[in-house]
């Protein structure tokens, strides 16, 4: 059956190529194709302008010398030429690579830093590219490469940015993984750098805990032994606490003792949830100096901590102000 359909189908398409309507559709195609390439011919035979990349490649690198920022992988070349060469060279086999000869240069200068004169360029892509070939801009227009010796330096982990997060949370800790790095540069360079900085974060409404990964800035001539680093936002939910805490006389004299009314006061605050068992009493002190109770005005006196435990904020004391007797102690 199938044998039987596929000679229906060939002998159709006999019928059709036979025809008088297919040797016209023929001829046409034919026709059509010969002036297509005339026109190809005659338009790549016309001068253009174009863009093309060139490998560029440095070489003789001597073992121990670190190059903390290269050269670029390819040259932006703008060339004038015939279409048929154009072509070639976009569609081509290729291109040959200019060649960047390190000890050369690094002969000239030693200070850890680079330029290659354009020059030196042009002299290589006259070479490269046909003598018909008008060679305009380069880019980029400037090439240089920073090395050093092995010189480095262990600079730690900062991030940069803006971090907010929701009313009810706060960011508990930032830490980045590795927390430092090495930076290769010459010493020059060096002796600048304080930290290594990620790339600028905005984060205006963080609620939860989360890691991610960033990139670190870049700093022309250095490169840094890791290129990214994870970094963890710790984030916490506030609580409220309340605890009790003694007042305390500070620096009164051995025949002289304090007493307040109450001897106790309630401190309430805001603290972050995994912080709550930890923050007790003992982390805050409520202390009435003796030379600022004598000669005081009131018989109340207003109480504040003066420092708070990491963490805690929004702290209120109930009641504010105490009343307070200074006792003389006898001599018995």
């Amino acid at each position: 059956m199938d044998s039987l359909r596929f000679k229906r189908t060939v002998h159709k398409i006999k019928i059709f190529l036979l025809s008088k309507k297919s040797r016209e559709i023929l001829i046409f195609l034919l026709f059509f194709l010969v002036a297509a390439g005339f026109w190809l011919a005659q338009t790549l035979n016309d001068t253009y302008e174009t863009r093309i990349h060139i490998p560029l490649r440095l070489h003789n690198v001597p073992e121990g010398i670190i190059i903390t920022e290269s050269l670029p992988e390819h040259l932006e070349v703008e060339v004038r030429d015939k279409g048929t060469l154009l072509f070639s060279y976009l569609y081509g086999s290729p291109m040959r690579s200019v060649e960047v000869d390190f000890l050369h240069y690094q002969a000239q200068v030693r200070s850890g830093r680079i330029q290659i004169p354009l020059d030196d360029i042009y002299k290589q892509l006259q070479q490269i590219l046909p003598t018909s070939s008008t060679i305009g801009n380069i880019r980029p227009d400037t090439l240089q490469l920073y090395y050093n010796l092995g010189g480095r330096k262990k600079l730690p982990v900062r991030l940069a940015g803006h971090i907010v997060t929701t009313p009810q949370t706060y960011l508990a800790r930032v830490h980045c993984t590795p927390d430092s790095v090495w930076a290769y540069a010459p010493q020059s360079i060096l002796d600048t750098l304080t930290a290594a900085y990620t790339r600028p974060v905005d984060k205006p409404e963080m609620h939860q805990s989360q890691v991610e990964t960033l990139p670190l800035s870049r700093i022309r001539g250095v490169k840094f032994s890791e290129e990214q680093v994870q970094v963890h936002y710790n984030v916490d939910t506030y609580t409220e606490k309340t605890v009790e805490v003694p007042v305390e006389a500070v620096d009164f004299p051995a025949s002289h003792s304090l007493r307040t009314f109450p001897a106790t006061v309630k401190i309430t605050f805001r603290v972050g949830v995994s912080r709550f068992r930890s923050v007790t009493a003992s982390d805050f002190f409520l202390g009435i100096r003796y030379d600022e109770l004598v000669g005081h005005p009131s018989a109340k006196y207003p109480l504040s901590l003066g420092t708070l435990p990491e963490g805690v904020s929004q702290v209120r004391i109930q009641p504010g102000e105490v009343e307070y007797l200074i006792e003389q102690i006898s001599e018995e």
